[in-house]
C-alpha cells in the first residue's frame, strides 16, 4: 500500500517554552510527516523566534498579524494537503510511534473518520500528573464503542477525545468542512460530533502516545474558570443541534435506546422525542437544546396531531415545555419585586434605592 501524505497542524500561541519540544516530537516520528504546518496566532512572546530556529524541510511557518482564534486554526487546516491531518497543539507532544500506529489503523479501517490515542498528562514543568489526580485522566479513559454509542456519549457526557491525539481523514474535512471557528471551548467536540453524526466511526488507540499539557497554575485553555464554563454551556447547547440530522426513529433508538416510542409514531416525531429526552438530562445546556428542539419541531399541524394521538400532547403542553427556557428564569421584574419585598422587611428605606440599582447591575452582568 502506498504511503499516504501526512500533514501535521500546529496552531501556535504564546508557547515559547514548549514549541521546540512539540515540533521535535513531530519531526522525530517513526513515520515522518510530509509537512508540518505551524501557524502563529499573533503570539506576544518569542514563540515565532523559537519555532523559526527549527530548520527542517517539512516545517512551514505562517504568522497571523492578529489574534483570531478559531479562524487561524481553519486557515491552517486549509493549508494542509495531507490524506491524513494530525492535530498537535503547541504545548503538547507525541511519542515516536504515534503517527505510524494511527495511519496503520486508518488504512485497515476505511470507515474511521478520526483516530485518537490515550493520553498522559504533563504539567507546565514537564512533570507527570499523578494517577487519578486530575479529572481529565478519567475523561480521556473512555472505552471504545460503536458509532451510535459514541454519539450518545457525546450527547450526554461531553468530549472523551484529546484533540492533540487526533488523526483525521481528509475525506471528513472535504465533505463536512473544517473545524467551526465560532466555537471557543468546544471546537473539537463539535468536529468529532459532526464526523460521527455523518456516518464515520471514531476510535481511540489504547497506547499512551500523546502528552497533553495541563498547567498546575490553571493558565491554559483546559483549565476551568467562570468564563470558560459560561462559554461551555452556550456552545454545548448549540453543537447538540447536529442531532437534528437524525432522520429515522430507528436511528434515534440506536443512539438512545431508552427513549420509549409509540407504535403509532413515525419520523415526524423524531424532534419531539429528542426534545423530551434532552429535557430530562439535568443540565442547562441540555435544557436549552430541548427547548430549541421543541421550538424547531412545533407549530406543524400534522406533527402536533400525531403527538396528540400518540401522547395526548396539546398546545398547552407545548407552551409549558417552551416555558422551561433557561432565559425565562432571568425575569428582571420578578427578581426586582422579590428583592424589594425582602428590603421592606430587613433594610432601612434609604437602602432601597441602592438595592434597586444593584439588582439591575446583577441582571445585566
Amino acid at each position: 500500500m502506498n504511503k499516504p501524505f501526512i500533514s501535521v497542524l500546529t496552531t501556535l500561541y504564546n508557547h515559547e517554552y514548549y514549541i521546540h519540544e512539540t515540533l521535535m516530537s513531530a519531526i522525530n516520528q517513526t513515520l515522518v510527516p510530509d509537512e508540518i504546518i505551524v501557524i502563529d496566532d499573533a503570539s506576544s512572546d518569542n514563540s515565532v523566534f523559537v519555532a523559526s530556529k527549527i530548520l527542517h524541510p517539512s516545517i512551514h511557518l505562517f504568522c497571523q498579524p492578529n489574534n483570531l482564534g478559531g479562524a487561524t486554526t481553519i486557515k491552517g487546516l486549509l493549508a494542509c494537503k495531507g490524506d491524513f491531518i494530525a492535530i498537535l497543539n503547541s504545548d503538547d507532544y507525541w511519542r515516536g510511534s504515534k503517527l505510524q500506529s494511527q495511519v496503520d489503523y486508518m488504512q485497515a479501517n476505511p470507515n474511521c473518520g478520526a483516530v485518537f490515542t490515550r493520553v498522559a498528562l504533563v504539567d507546565e514543568k514537564g512533570g507527570c500528573w499523578e494517577e487519578n489526580s486530575h479529572q481529565l485522566q478519567s475523561v480521556f479513559s473512555a472505552k471504545n464503542r460503536d458509532r451510535p454509542s459514541w454519539l450518545k456519549y457525546m450527547f450526554s457526557r461531553g468530549n472523551p477525545f484529546c484533540a492533540s491525539s487526533a488523526l483525521i481523514r481528509r475525506e471528513c474535512l472535504t465533505s463536512l468542512g473544517p473545524f467551526d471557528g465560532r466555537y471557543i471551548q468546544l471546537q473539537d467536540l463539535e468536529m468529532w460530533l459532526r464526523i460521527a453524526i455523518n456516518g464515520f466511526d471514531l476510535h481511540i488507540l489504547d497506547d499512551e502516545l500523546t502528552h497533553y499539557r495541563v498547567a498546575r497554575n490553571r493558565s491554559n485553555m483546559s483549565a476551568g474558570s467562570g468564563i470558560s464554563r459560561s462559554i461551555y454551556t452556550y456552545e454545548y447547547s448549540r453543537l447538540l443541534r447536529h442531532f437534528w440530522q437524525v432522520r429515522t426513529l430507528k436511528e434515534l433508538q440506536e443512539i438512545f435506546p431508552e427513549i420509549e416510542i409509540s407504535i403509532n409514531a413515525d419520523n415526524l416525531l423524531i424532534m419531539f422525542y429528542l426534545a423530551h429526552f434532552a429535557s430530562k438530562q439535568g443540565s442547562l445546556h441540555h435544557l436549552q437544546f430541548a427547548v430549541d428542539t421543541m421550538f424547531e419541531w412545533g407549530a406543524d399541524e400534522i406533527s402536533m396531531n400525531q403527538a396528540y394521538n400518540c401522547h395526548r400532547f396539546t398546545h398547552v403542553d407545548y407552551r409549558h415545555f417552551i416555558a422551561q427556557n433557561p432565559l425565562g428564569s432571568i425575569d428582571e421584574g420578578r427578581f426586582s419585586r422579590k428583592l424589594k419585598s425582602l428590603a421592606g422587611v430587613i433594610l432601612p428605606p434609604r437602602a432601597h434605592y441602592m438595592l434597586h440599582r444593584m439588582s439591575k447591575k446583577i441582571l445585566r452582568g
